[in-house]
């Protein structure tokens, strides 16, 4: 049976039961407080509005198990960025229900899962038991704001707008002034006021319809976004967790050679990746003044071109061979044997004495903690072989104690090549355009997931017994201590919970470094170049005083394209900058 959202014909056979569901709260001495939960499975919407915060959830879930069908054990249920805020609200009212298990990674609150387990005997919701609640984060699959997703998908109605400074949830009254509402223009705050001419504004009434209307679009847009994802690469959003998962699920389903990816753990996990640093984000110069400081008139500005690289990630991806297959340890200079050994290395380094721009980072610990630099001297560090050799150019020296060697693979081409063609594919604007680029920045995180992972225990601290057994939990863990929290009756407890072997999940931290090493690589030409000066340079984009080379230029994977020229800017640190753009 087909149903027609936006402009999308949508087999309903394909979709997997699930509802959306949100939040709504106001701001109360600085503290956010919920008043209000829409959820919607499609057909039917869930209401729990009032100042009761306890009665809220505890209506809204029960509430919930109603939308499961007899004949199914678990339903999935989304909230847009329940990782950073609806899941924070809701955690703790889950708790008299059942068992609950959230998954946490590296902080953050990836899904929960409540399994239903009433004892109160005469309790209507006894029937429940057994049944499965798994709440999950729909940005987290899609990182885009459902405003803009709305417009993307065509959904049959826009993103509302809503007075979220309007404290008051009984007001009734004219239409709230234009202060009371966030990121909106006066031209939508007129056309929106002119809909209650001589009209009452309620507020229970239009924050439910806001609210209803968010879990609608949600609801269209992963309908829409699964059949996307199902007719194209035979996948089920709904059995993924986040983007990079689904990337890589798809990348495992059709692109993925046999026994190329071995999943490193433990000690190797951990040495190569003292080489994993990211991106390069750097400032050369402050400003772009010409005109000395001390003079105020006739003041000069050298204009400036920024340029960012097209797909930068994927472009390596594509075109650069890839550590595949199990490492090979070994121990002392293995320069001295094999002229081009290809791996991770662990080496004495010694950067030229002196350098415009440094090329090689090393992480330093200081009073504010672990910072990523790229500086001159000598260290010991990690380094992926094929940076090395391109230091080298630049004068840099390197003495290698031990390392893991690889062999070399093409992993990625087919993958990146097929993201792209969907992206010619389809126009500009268009939702499966998106999600092709999406993907394709997408899959290299997989690789460098770390291999902590959280566990969490969930223990009553009600009597004195239930708190000398959480002094006597925190004994045995130690130092394995992530953060204790406390909620109400319970403490959640989350520790550290770490592999050691070659299986487990699905992370090669080799491969990631390997292609953050080669994007660093791409970005070298443009530093210590006579040809410009270079003001700045992020990850995959740099200013300079002087256009670059039309050859450079264009819309093809690891080619430039020119985003701005500056009239003023002001360097302030990496990832901060003021700048006047000259309109052309």
């Amino acid at each position: 049976m087909l149903k027609v959202i936006g402009d999308f014909a949508v087999d309903n056979s394909l979709n997997t039961e699930f509802i959306t569901f949100d939040i709504e709260t106001i701001s109360k001495n600085n503290k956010l407080i919920p008043y209000l939960i829409c959820a919607y499975n499609g057909t039917d919407y869930i209401t729990s509005f009032g100042n009761n915060v306890h009665d809220l959830f505890s209506n809204f879930i029960k509430e919930l198990l109603t939308f499961i069908k007899k004949d199914n054990k678990t339903i999935t249920v989304y909230a847009h960025n329940f990782s950073s805020f609806d899941g924070v609200f809701l955690l703790k009212h889950l708790l008299p229900f059942g068992i609950v298990e959230p998954l946490l990674y590296n902080g953050k609150l990836i899904t929960v899962k409540l399994k239903i387990l009433i004892e109160e005997e005469n309790s209507e919701l006894i029937k429940y038991n057994g049944k499965t609640i798994i709440f999950k984060d729909s940005y987290l699959l899609l990182p885009v704001s459902l405003r803009n997703l709305a417009l993307t998908y065509k959904c049959t109605e826009s993103k509302g707008i809503f007075p979220f400074k309007l404290n008051d949830i009984l007001y009734s009254g004219s239409f709230p002034r234009f202060e009371f509402f966030k990121n909106i223009n006066i031209s939508d705050y007129l056309n929106q006021s002119q809909l209650f001419t001589n009209k009452i504004w309620n507020f229970k009434d239009e924050a439910i319809k806001y609210c209803k209307l968010d879990c609608l679009i949600l609801f269209e847009i992963l309908t829409l976004y699964n059949q996307m994802m199902f007719n194209e690469f035979n996948v089920n959003i709904h059995k993924i967790l986040t983007l990079p998962a689904l990337a890589f699920k798809i990348f495992k389903t059709h692109f993925l050679p046999e026994n190329a990816i071995y999943q490193l753990h433990g000690t190797i996990e951990q040495n190569i990746r003292g080489s994993f640093t990211g991106g390069a984000v750097d400032v050369y110069k402050p400003h772009n003044r010409i005109t000395p400081w001390l003079i105020n008139s006739n003041i000069k500005y050298q204009k400036l071109y920024c340029y960012d690289v097209n797909a930068l990630y994927p472009t390596v991806m594509a075109n650069m061979p890839m550590p595949i297959g199990l490492p090979q340890i070994f121990e002392g200079n293995i320069s001295k044997y094999d002229p081009n050994p290809f791996g991770f290395f662990y080496c004495e380094i010694t950067s030229p004495p002196y350098l415009e721009h440094p090329l090689l980072q090393r992480r330093i610990k200081t009073n504010d903690g672990v910072r990523t630099i790229a500086g001159l001297g000598s260290w010991i560090g990690w380094v992926f072989s094929e940076e090395m050799y391109n230091a080298m150019k630049f004068g840099y020296k390197f003495n290698i104690i031990k390392g893991y060697l690889f062999k070399k693979g093409n992993l990625f081409t087919d993958y990146v090549n097929k993201m792209y063609d969907l992206r010619l594919l389809y126009p500009k604007g268009h939702p499966m355009n998106q999600n092709a680029k999406l993907l394709n920045n997408s899959l290299y995180g997989k690789f460098g997931m770390k291999d902590v992972f959280t566990k969490i225990e969930i223990l009553d601290n009600v009597t004195v017994e239930d708190r000398e057994f959480i002094s006597a939990k925190l004994d045995l863990y130690q130092h394995d201590v992530i953060d204790i929290v406390e909620l109400e009756k319970h403490t959640l407890i989350l520790v550290k919970n770490k592999i050691e072997s070659y299986h487990g999940t699905e992370v090669n931290v080799a491969i990631a470094s390997a292609i953050t090493a080669y994007a660093r690589i791409h970005m070298s030409q443009f530093k210590n170049n006579p040809l410009f000066n270079l003001y700045y340079s992020d990850t995959d984009s740099i200013f300079t005083d002087t256009p670059l080379s039309e050859n450079l230029i264009g819309s093809s994977l690891g080619q430039l394209k020119l985003e701005h020229v500056v009239e003023k800017a002001v360097f302030l640190a990496p990832k901060v900058l003021l700048q006047k753009i000259i309109l052309k």
